[in-house]
């Protein structure tokens, strides 16, 4: 089951709220959801609840081309540090590597995922970053609008893609997506994506500045690295890290040091696409190394410290993980 942050989720409502008068209260009754719940930063909302508004608002508004305005409407400083950084880039090309690689900086259960080609940028919009998820139409026609109009904003020049993919059926009012994407767009496909030549690729974005980007790259990097240190994930690996050796380690023992249920840091994981036995692993591993390499613990010893039951079991794990065993990465000292 997918799931909107309440934020997320509380944003567009109010897209909608503007572009059709239908008011959130409306909103809310037709999904069946309380007002409390999205007035609450944390809370996690089914995807579903999202769809079943947008339809009605469609519907009701007799406008099927509504997340076609709401992808236009959304301008570069509703990015934060992200849309002054893309700001600042040199070019079309390099503003899309720079929104690929800082999109985190964003809120969003929505991923872009760049991929190069000789031919083309081919930017696809994931769910959760997993591109086996079906794209729901209008969050497809949502994102790739989006990031249209917010490259255009940046250049002064209308941005339109070589071509277009979308993998929901083709659609009656095709006047409302030619404005933006173009002519070439192609319908039931197996992704959502938009694509751009090289020539494209060239656009200036005038009255950028280096000393400003370098600024706001800067800044940028030191809120990724700051949430990294705060994800859940880093926690979990850094709580191991503090009781292997001396505690048995699980799941459990883990979400009790954190102070939260199992289940809460077993779906925290999983928003971050993490796994607690990866986060084990990836301790015991460094750990493994660590000891090898600047101690003279022997392999049993280390074995045991680090929670294996037979040295023959951490002998496997550590093959699987390096693609040499121990033994191996000792001669190389």
């Amino acid at each position: 089951m997918v799931k909107v942050s309440s934020v997320t989720f509380h944003y567009v409502l109010k897209a909608l709220q503007a572009n059709t008068k239908i008011s959130i209260e409306e909103m809310l009754e037709v999904a069946n959801l309380d007002k409390e719940i999205i007035q609450k930063s944390d809370y996690q909302i089914n995807s579903r609840k999202l769809s079943e508004i947008f339809k009605y608002c469609m519907e009701k508004s007799n406008d099927f081309s509504l997340s076609l305005k709401i992808g236009s409407s959304i301008t570069y400083h509703s990015l934060g540090i992200l849309g002054y950084l893309m700001l600042n880039a040199d070019s079309l090309k390099d503003m899309i590597e720079k929104f690929n690689y800082y999109q985190n900086l964003i809120s969003g259960f929505v991923k872009f995922h760049l991929e190069i080609s000789e031919e083309y940028y081919k930017l696809s919009i994931y769910i959760n970053e997993n591109p086996s998820i079906p794209v729901p139409s209008f969050h497809a026609e949502v994102h790739l609008s989006a990031i249209l109009s917010i490259l255009s904003q940046i250049v002064d020049k209308k941005i339109v893609p070589d071509k277009t993919y979308f993998s929901g059926e083709r659609v009656s009012h095709l006047d409302e997506y030619k404005k933006i994407f173009g002519e070439r767009i192609f319908f039931d496909t197996d992704e959502n994506s938009i694509f751009f030549n090289h020539r494209t690729l060239l656009t200036k974005v005038d009255n950028s500045n280096p000393a400003m980007l370098e600024y706001f790259q800067m800044q940028a990097n030191k809120i990724l690295n700051d949430m990294k240190e705060s994800s859940c994930y880093s926690k979990v690996k850094r709580e191991i890290l503090k009781n292997i050796g001396e505690n048995e380690i699980s799941i459990e023992f883990i979400a009790q040091k954190l102070g939260v249920g199992t289940r809460t840091l077993q779906y925290s994981l999983k928003q971050e696409n993490k796994r607690f036995r990866d986060a084990l692993l990836s301790v015991r591993m460094n750990l493994a190394n660590h000891y090898i390499n600047n101690t003279k613990m022997d392999f049993s010893s280390i074995a045991f410290y680090l929670g294996y039951s037979e040295p023959s079991s951490f002998f496997r794990a550590y093959k699987n993980y390096f693609d040499k065993t121990p033994t191996q990465n000792l001669k190389l000292k």
